[in-house]
Parts: structure tokens; sequence; C-alpha cells
């Protein structure tokens, strides 16, 4: 049973802390904020390793010779009275690697270690039935009573809509970022930045460019700037890539902006793809050396993708993270060439538009007819609520093509009206073009929540399915004595609807394959 009381604080280390405050139900006792947690996780050194999910302490794999994969816990969002504090502001983000993370688990018989696992990564990692926007971005809202837990929690979906990439576009700069580092040698780490490299060449504009910089020892313009007719030059430039040396990934990253600089000068849009395991041991080597690189060189018209690489050994997935966050960009994870193959034939095309920057969602909750809520995941991406509408600030991005989506969990008053408002969103982005902030704004009203779970919109049940996965996996307070025969009983609901979608296939491979690993727990 969900006890009302709040088990974690959030714990921020590369975003703004949030403003709210604990739920106040008179049976729950107050607990102190916990401190963000890292986790170093060292995987087995044999010839077939298995990656065990061991902690080894708090220390950053960065200069660090031991084969360490290193994470970063933020806590769980707790419930806010509405009473107290109505409105929820985060940053939107569209990142996907954890759900890619957990499938590099799996496939070695292990679980992740909870703090690999961002709730919102998953849910985004899957489609969703938002119709087309207007504008740039879309609102939508639906809602149904909580398939799990106690009953009388509501579930509310806060979708964003982001369109197909354009057929017509500006020319686009491509930069692409390779660690060479001897920790890269294996062929699902180089091997798979080759095969990135070469698919984004193929899909390039005549009036496309693209480069190749490299760091080992030092950083390196191995392949200077080819347009799209002579694509086959940075393909063949990233086909020659070899490995050794040290990690000076601060040079790379010199180098990859004054590159940018000349191509921003040029009028051309700049993308930087940044492929490597996120692990550096010359010149700026920490998390935060390395981040001040980005915030003193990054112009807001660049943008830093982080793609993180590789099965086993050295992996920063903390560092990866916060650099596409303060790139204005975002953080996917490629475990292997058939990934890769998946990447490219989804989601590449992507990277060369670009619809919003710097978003923003406020959800307001209507004090008449929500008692609490909470907000599920994104616990590092908390916004000051009297932040939303200053558009200096660095907020999200909701990605390339990528429809994001954010759940709530909501206890409502008693005797709630159902011609009342449940809550009103707003979300707020900058045009990448003009800079101009633009808004909109929906409402969704008690009545418009669903009779029952099953007759729920099929893409809303599955994306419940998979935010109770990853609750379940990374411990969360509120999922406790929760199963995973749950989750698969309310997938096996939406086979008719989503039975023949990839996604939803692959979403209920992992979960089988997590349920025979998965050990219940309860507080």
């Amino acid at each position: 049973m969900r006890a009302l009381i709040l088990a974690l604080g959030i714990a921020l280390s590369f975003a703004v802390l949030a403003c709210g405050d604990d739920d106040h139900e008179s049976a729950a006792p107050q607990a102190a904020p916990a401190a963000a947690t890292a986790y170093a996780i060292q995987a087995a050194a044999t010839a077939a390793p298995a990656i065990g999910p061991e902690a080894g302490g708090s220390a950053n794999p960065n200069d660090r010779p031991l084969p360490l994969m290193f994470f970063e816990g933020h806590g769980v969002n707790p419930f806010i009275d509405a009473d107290e504090d109505a409105l929820s502001t985060f940053a939107l983000d569209g990142d996907t690697a954890s759900y890619e993370i957990l499938a590099l688990y799996l496939d070695q018989d292990s679980l992740p270690p909870p703090e690999a696992v961002r709730v919102e990564e998953f849910i985004n990692s899957l489609p969703q039935d938002y119709p087309a926007a207007e504008g740039a971005l879309g609102l939508h809202l639906d809602a149904a009573p909580s398939p799990f837990g106690e009953e009388g929690y509501v579930l509310l979906r806060v979708g964003v809509s982001n369109p197909a990439p354009p057929d017509e576009r500006g020319p686009v700069s491509l930069i692409f970022v390779v660690d060479v580092s001897g920790s890269m040698e294996a062929d699902n780490r180089i091997g798979v930045a080759r095969e990135v490299i070469a698919g984004l060449a193929e899909l390039m504009t005549p009036e496309d460019r693209a480069a190749i910089v490299t760091y080992g020892s030092h950083a390196s313009l191995v392949s200077g700037f080819a347009d799209g007719d002579s694509r086959q030059v940075i393909i063949d430039g990233a086909r020659a890539l070899s490995t050794g040396g040290s990690t000076y990934a601060e040079e790379g990253l010199r180098l990859a902006y004054q590159l940018a600089s000349g191509e921003l000068e040029r009028g051309q849009q700049v993308r930087i793809v940044l492929l490597s395991d996120g692990v550096a041991n010359v010149g700026a080597t920490g998390p935060e050396s390395i981040l001040d690189v980005v915030d003193q060189q990054a112009q807001r018209s660049a943008t830093l993708t982080s793609i993180g690489v590789g099965i086993s050994g050295n992996y920063n997935d903390a560092l990866l993270e916060a650099l596409a966050n303060r790139g204005n960009g975002t953080y996917h994870y490629i475990a292997d060439r058939e990934a890769a193959g998946r990447y490219l034939e989804e989601s590449a095309r992507g990277v060369f538009s670009e619809t919003a920057r710097d978003a923003c969602i406020q959800v307001e909750f209507n004090r008449a007819t929500v008692r609490k809520y909470r907000l599920i995941g994104y616990e590092n991406r908390a916004v000051a609520d009297e932040d939303f509408r200053d558009d200096s600030l660095d907020f999200g991005e909701p990605g390339f093509a990528r429809d994001v989506t954010a759940l709530y969990e909501l206890r409502l008053q008693d005797g709630a009206a159902p011609d009342g408002v449940l809550a009103t969103a707003r979300l707020r982005w900058l045009n990448p073009e003009s800079g101009r902030p633009v808004e909109v704004e929906e409402d969704i009203a008690v009545s418009a929540i669903a009779a029952g779970i099953g007759s729920a919109s099929a893409h809303l049940r599955q994306t419940a399915a998979a935010a109770e996965f990853a609750e379940l996996l990374r411990k969360s307070f509120w999922a406790q004595c929760g199963s995973l025969d749950a989750v698969s009983e309310l997938l096996a609901g939406v086979r008719g609807e989503l039975g023949e979608d990839r996604d939803y296939r692959e979403l209920v491979r992992r979960v089988r394959a997590a349920a025979e690993l998965f050990e219940p727990y309860c507080a």
C-alpha cells in the first residue's frame, strides 16, 4: 500500500532545485531531503562479463583505471498538497538513454541499478497518439483512474506533440566529436560510432556540411568540412577511425565549438554530435569542469547531442546526460550495431531539424478538485515556479521530431465537481529561429477522466505500464509492494490495439525478462 509520506527528497547535481512543499497528511511523518547519491558499478572482468549491480561507492570513474559504470540518483518526487503549492514546473526533456541502458543489463541477465532508471526516459522511448500540432509543439491532456496502488488515485498524462521533420529545411552543419581513447577500442564502441556517423552522413543534402573531430590524448580535426555531395569523405573518415591513448574530452569539445563558431557565421544551423563512453582522464576530467566548457563555449544556435556507446567497462551516464542538458540537446544510448540500426531508422532524421528550444511546462492544479499530486519522474529537471516565463534561463529540449510525455499521480478532493477544472497546463518554448517565446495552454475537466483504466487510450495504458515498470526497477517508495505481474497484465490488455507495434512488443519482452530477476520490496 502506498503510504502518504515523503520517502526521498529531490536531489539535483546538474539542474535547478525544485520549489515545492512536502505532503502534509496528518499521518505522514516528515523526512529530510536526501542527498544526491552517485554510484559506480564495477563489471566482472571475465571473457563474457555480466554487469553486476554491486555498488562501488560514490567515486566518479573519470581518472579511474577500473571498469566502472557510473550513474547518479536524483531521489523520487514527493506528493505535494495543492493547498500549499498548486504549481508544478519542470523543463521538458526528450532523452531516451535510460531505457536503452535497461536493455544492456537485461541482455546480460541483470537488472540495472536503481540509480540508472529515469522514469521519463522509459516513457519518452515509446510512441504516443497525440493529435498533430497546429504550431511547432502541441499540448494534449487526458486522464484515467490509476491501475496501480490504492483506489481513488488518478493518472494525468501531459503530452507534447513534436512534428515530423519537414521535407524542406535549411542547411545544417554536423560536427561529429568522437572519443577515440583506449576505452573506446571495442567494436561495440568505436564500431557503433562509425556506424552512426556514416548513417547520418547518408542523410545529408547537398547544402549540408559535416566534419569529424576526435579526441584521445589530444584533439584532432580528422576530416574538415565536406558538403553533402562529398559525404563519402566523411564516411571514409569515420571508417578509418582508430583508438588509443588517454581521454582529453575538454580539448575535443573546445575544438568542436571553435568550428561551430565559423559555421554559424556562414549562416548554417549547427548540430554537434558527441559519441563517447563519457569518461575523461586528461585536462578537465570531472563532470563540472567539462560542463563549464560547454557553458562557456556553447552558442545558443548550436546544439550538443550526446550519444553513449558500448556494452561494458567504463561508462559515465551522469556526465553524458548533463552535457546534453547544458548543450541544448538530447541524450541517447546505443549499445551495439543492432541498436545503431534502429536509431538510424527511427530517430536520425530528427537530428537535422529543431522545432523548439528551452521548453518548459507548468501545470496548475485546481485546489477545489485536486487534493495532492506528484510528478512521476523528471526529478533532475525541476524549475522554480516563478522562473517559468524567464526566457533568459536554460530549460529543456523536447528532442527532434519526438513526442514528449509527463505523468502525474493525483488524489482528488472528496466530492470534486465533475464540471470543475482538474488542471491547466501551460507549455512555453523559444522559436529556435527568431528566439521569441511561444506559449500554449490547455485545460482538462474532472469529467474528462476516463470511467476506468480499460476505457482509456491504449497509449495511455502503455505509458502507465512503462512508468510503473520504471518505478519498480528504481525501487520507488510509491511503488513498494507492487509487482511486474500487474505491469504485464496491463500490457496484455492493449495487445489487441498495439500488438503489431514493434515498440510495444519490445516493452513486453523487457518486462518479461526483468520479471525473472526482480524481487518485490516493501518498507
